[in-house]
């Protein structure tokens, strides 16, 4: 269920680009007249929409999350990013801020596991899970590692797509690779290593 509600925002943002052509146009010419520009025209892309609806909706979820006392720091880092992005988008008018957008997270989450694995000559990977399985040292650092190539392959991955691609194509990819398969493999090969390598 957290997994979802984590999701939820992106899926919004994936539907709302789909079903860009069906939004009456009395809801474009509002957002029109409240970000006093012509972003939102019913003859353009559905980029602009599907980023104001990704901000609303990560920034409604995050309100609740605050008032549930379970926000936690990547939570803050993650609405800061889009937030930054989606302005940037928006204002500029350029469907690049919001495109690059993931791969500034999982550089940023790459970065983290590898400045706390340096500064604290310990893995971040052990600290999330040392309560619920038992490895040694070698094998926190193993999938330490593994966490870190995964963020930058994703995030290198992301940049190309969104480059040399099609928006449409991109649109699809975040949502099907990035949202989908790309964290069922991960889940699957950490599940793998971990069957073999956990102690008890």
């Amino acid at each position: 269920m957290k997994a979802f509600i984590d999701f939820l925002p992106v899926l919004l943002f994936f539907l709302s680009y789909i079903f860009y052509g069906n939004i009456p146009v009395d809801i474009l010419s509002t957002l029109n007249t409240f970000f006093s520009s012509n972003v939102f025209s019913p003859d353009g892309t559905g980029i602009y929409f599907a980023t104001f609806i990704l901000m609303f909706s990560y920034s409604i979820q995050f309100l609740i999350l605050v008032a549930l006392k379970k926000a936690e720091k990547i939570h803050w880092i993650t609405l800061f990013i889009i937030l930054i992005a989606g302005a940037a988008t928006l204002y500029l008018k350029n469907p690049f801020f919001i495109k690059i957008k993931p791969t500034i997270v999982y550089f940023g989450f790459a970065l983290i596991f590898l400045i706390y694995q340096v500064w604290k000559r310990e893995s971040l990977v052990k600290r999330m899970l040392a309560n619920h399985v038992n490895l040694n040292d070698a094998n926190y650092n193993f999938l330490n590692s593994f966490w870190i190539f995964f963020f930058v392959f994703s995030g290198i991955l992301n940049y190309i797509v969104a480059s040399l691609f099609e928006e449409s194509i991109w649109v699809d990819f975040k949502f099907y690779v990035l949202g989908i398969l790309l964290p069922i493999i991960f889940i699957l090969i950490n599940g793998i290593y971990l069957s073999k390598k956990i102690k008890d």
